[in-house]
């Protein structure tokens, strides 16, 4: 009986990730012991084969929804991006700048879109977090290895697969309430999931609502103002696009530094960023709202004993919105010699806020479906199912205060303006406040794009025994086939399709693409219960995929090996090859502009310590050695690519995993990625940096610096690298397939749980350690060493650090009718990657966030929850190069400290 003794502390210890409870999956299938006694056979993320014991060659974590309602989480964004496996610079609530809404999962931080997410095993079209409500889930299984030769493409970094409730039955009602220390920020929930069961089936439907009120840049200290550097230490600052104008002049005499028309004497002085700069922060939110509604409900019917249909179908609608400062004139509009208003009497290119619009406000209606219909059941010794997954999302956008560059001209030229019948008047952009409600109408557009993206899953399986029997037991194996349709659409405002938004892109995109795909996976137990060797077993998965798109097909492999030598111990490994094509997005999506973060290489660079190349690249642009920005941020074009090959990967992974009876389990797990051919971008940073870095500009990666013509920006005096204002311009950042990724690291758990004194205390210490993260942005290009760093993440083009450790531990304690529960997050600091001497903080510090939680059962049927994340309100730390918020916000917690309040109610 050793299998079985090692079953038992398996579901004891519910899979060493810290999990409270384990609901095994449902349909269970049974298979006889050596006593004859039925054993169950269940299926566990990353294998179709059913099994008797739950431990397997491949890693996994497994969270249940004790779990999540222990972390006071609510949404499974604020649960799953503090996975210790998750880093980089996922997309969610902290993300203001270029959001679209969506809430997204990195792990080992190569990307979103190579982290396969499920909803019970099966592929979602949005890959929303925000989809899935937390009152449906029973459980998260995480897997930590490569999975294409199971799933098919994305699933290279690994799987995240959301767990429905089945067979549930009764009601469960949920009420939380949360409210930051500041007193903002408020989170609201409520959730109702039902269920009833008869002889031959079960129903369950959930219904949840989460509301998140926003929280404003302006309302914390550490990011009211942004923050800049100079000589004399830090000062608050901002944008050198201001409410009164900076201007430059189009001949670049006197200087190429901007000028102003001084508030009170009214005479035209150099700009001084210590004290003209504009403070976009309180016009910016620091946490976005939304109100999410969704709806879910599954069925499953037994026909005959044998057989048996399902049904899963679920709705969600997502109201996001983003707020950023007011509009500016950024491309830098020329003001001409003409202009009444224009102080110099020549021609001037002029950046200038539109302060009177009130800002910028985008906001997302987003509509997520999604419906399942199968069949399931057993022929002889064999479990079959198939079935049918459609899946689609809506994307319904509006962004208002944008403006429509060709009409600003007009209003600046008295010769247009007398031209077009329409035209308000001449405006004088040198002042504030200048622009009439007549002037506003005619030069702001609002932009309201649709988005769609459409799956649609067609999937066989069967699983059972060959027949052929080895010394540990009969050679189990799961076969199946995939049929995958992939669609996605965008269709730009009409404005913006004759070019009349500024910075948006106006040509539609679309696209669509197939995949025939087979499988087959082979479960060997090769020995048990003989001298060291409990149990000796061998798996092997191969999976053959043919996109329409490509023109070949692809094969890839997976092995594991899983050793028992004693009762207790497990040693294991796998070794696999992986696969993903571009995603439909990646394709498709429409090339548009954004603004992106980077550290400037020739900031004072006479006096700094930049090398001689630097220098002398500096210098070459015509720049003063005392040069300095107002603004860090590079206008650069992001988007989608048609013509993208498909990535490549290899992976391994070898641990161990110990349990004993004394309550002890453990595990820890080393694993390494390689990706070639690899999809993303070359990274802001790093093109700015590498090119500056080489000896007159001669790095490839100066082919992506394209100068302020890609964007329309108005041209520098003097270089053609920068727009007037300054700063680094034109940056050609669209999906490519770079040169190589590598990530190597351990996961390690560890698992007590005792009785203690009248209760019981367990304590759960789960973390990932981040031994390397290399990545060469182009082929020829330097290696970017990126573990412990502050880097652009390639996926998500935007800064994040990539902490070496990140460590989660539980402590939880319980008797009578109350528990009380403490966690801490632990993430180590990062080190600028381009850091400089002349930066007066080039560390984003480590954090240790505590959370406190206590839980009374009033009765035997309702329990009282409060809590207090981030408890001692851990600030966000200041760098230098930063993101935004003075800070790398989606690395921290920028909220602060939060109080929540919850009831939970079971009938």
């Amino acid at each position: 009986m050793h299998k079985n003794n090692f079953l038992a502390k398996s579901v004891r210890f519910a899979l060493i990730g810290g999990v409270t409870a384990t609901t095994l999956t449902v349909p269970a299938v049974f298979a006889a012991d050596e006593d004859g006694a039925k054993v169950e056979r269940i299926e566990v993320t990353g294998s179709r084969i059913k099994r008797t014991d739950l431990e397997t060659a491949s890693p996994i974590s497994v969270f249940s929804s004790e779990d999540i309602a222990a972390s006071g989480a609510v949404t499974l964004e604020d649960f799953v991006q503090n996975i210790p496996a998750i880093n980089g610079g996922a997309e969610g609530s902290s993300v203001n700048n270029g959001s679209r809404g969506y809430a997204t999962a990195s792990l080992r931080g190569l990307g979103s879109g190579r982290t396969l997410v499920l909803i019970n095993g099966r592929r979602f079209a949005s890959g929303d977090l925000n989809s899935i409500p937390t009152a449906y889930v029973e459980r998260i299984e995480v897997l930590r290895d490569g999975a294409s030769t199971v799933y098919g493409s994305d699933a290279i970094a690994g799987v995240i697969n959301f767990i429905t409730k089945k067979n549930f039955e009764g009601a469960e009602f949920n009420v939380q309430y949360d409210v930051t220390g500041e007193g903002d920020g408020d989170k609201t929930l409520f959730s109702l999931t039902t269920g009833t069961s008869s002889e031959r089936g079960n129903v369950v439907l959930s219904l949840q609502y989460t509301d998140r009120k926003a929280i404003g840049q302006g309302d914390r200290d550490f990011s009211a103002c942004p923050i800049s550097e100079n000589a004399n230490g830090k000062y608050c600052s901002g944008s050198g696009t201001i409410p009164q104008g900076q201007f430059f002049y189009a001949d670049g005499t006197p200087s190429s530094d901007g000028y102003i028309k001084d508030k009170t004497t009214g005479q035209v002085r150099l700009f001084d960023p210590t004290k003209d700069a504009y403070n976009f922060a309180p016009a910016s939110y620091m946490v976005t709202p939304q109100e999410v509604f969704s709806i879910n409900g599954a069925g499953r019917y037994e026909i005959t004993d044998t057989l048996s249909t399902f049904i899963e179908g679920g709705f969600t609608n997502r109201q996001s919105d983003q707020l950023m400062a007011p509009e500016g004139t950024f491309w830098g509009p020329l003001m001409p010699a003409s202009n009444p208003y224009n102080v110099t009497g020549e021609d001037i290119y002029v950046v200038r806020r539109l302060s009177e619009t009130g800002g910028r406000g985008f906001s997302q209606d987003f509509s997520d479906y999604r419906m399942v219909f199968g069949f399931e059941g057993s022929l002889g010794n064999y479990d079959w199912d198939l079935a049918y997954n459609f899946a689609r999302y809506v994307d319904t956008r509006l962004d208002t205060g944008r403006v429509n560059p060709t009409r600003v001209d007009t209003m600046l030229d008295p010769d247009l303006c007398a031209a077009d019948s329409d035209c308000p008047g001449v405006w004088n952009i040198l002042e504030e406040n200048t622009l009439t409600d007549a002037m506003l109408a005619y030069m702001l557009v609002p932009n309201s794009p649709v988005v769609r993206g459409e799956t649609r899953q067609l999937q066989g399986n069967i699983s059972g025994g060959v027949g052929i029997e080895l010394p540990g037991g009969e050679i189990m194996f799961a076969a199946g086939f995939e049929k995958r349709w992939e669609e996605y659409s965008n269709t730009p405002d009409g404005a913006a399709s004759i070019g009349q938004i500024y910075s948006v892109a106006g040509e539609p995109t679309s696209g669509e693409y197939s995949v025939n795909e087979l499988y087959t996976e082979l479960d060997l137990p090769i020995l048990e219960g003989v001298a060291f060797a409990e149990s000796l077993r061998a798996t092997a998965a191969v999976r053959y995929s043919d996109f329409d798109f490509l023109d070949d097909s692809t094969t890839n492999t997976k092995f594991g090996l899983e050793w028992v030598p004693v009762d207790g111990l497990m040693l294991r490994t796998t070794i696999a090859s992986g696969f993903r094509a571009p995603g439909i997005g990646e394709l498709f999506s429409p090339q548009s502009e954004t603004n992106l973060a980077y550290t400037e290489p020739c900031k004072q660079y006479a006096t700094g310590a930049q090398s001689a190349t630097v220098k002398a690249n500096c210098a070459a642009e015509g720049l003063p050695g005392n040069f300095t920005l107002s603004s860090n941020q590079s206008s650069t074009v992001v988007g989608g690519n048609p013509d993208l090959k498909p990535e490549e990967s290899d992976s391994f992974t070898a641990g161990f995993v110990y349990s004993h009876d004394i309550g002890i389990t453990m595990s820890v797990d080393y694993f390494n990625i390689e990706i070639t051919n690899g999809i993303g971008t070359a990274g802001t940073d790093n093109v700015i940096n590498g090119c500056w870095s080489s000896e007159n500009f001669s790095s490839p990666l100066c082919q992506f610096v394209k100068g302020p013509s890609l964007t329309g920006d108005a041209p520098h005096a003097t270089s053609p690298y920068r727009s007037a204002l300054g700063t680094v311009a034109g940056i050609l950042l669209t999906n490519a397939n770079l040169s190589t990724f590598e990530t190597a690291g351990y996961d390690f758990d560890f698992t007590y749980k005792t009785d203690l004194m009248s209760g019981s205390f367990s304590a759960t210490l789960n973390g990932t350690y981040l031994e390397k993260y290399d990545y060469t942005p182009f082929d020829g290009a330097d290696k970017v060493e990126a573990a412990g760093k502050v880097a652009a993440d390639q996926w998500e083009t935007t800064l994040a650090v990539f902490s070496k450790l990140r460590t989660n531990l539980n402590l939880t304690y319980t008797m009578d009718n109350w528990s009380v529960g403490w966690q801490t997050r632990y993430q180590s600091e990062g080190e600028d990657l381009y850091a400089s001497a002349s930066n007066l903080d080039n560390i984003a510090d480590a954090v240790w966030y505590h959370d406190v939680q206590g839980t009374y059962y009033v009765f035997e049927n309702t329990a009282l929850t409060v809590g207090v994340r981030n408890l001692f309100d851990q600030e966000a730390p200041y760098i230098t190069n930063n993101q935004d918020m003075n800070t790398i916000p989606v690395s921290y917690d920028t909220a602060g400290q939060y109080w929540y309040a919850k009831v939970n109610v079971k009938f």
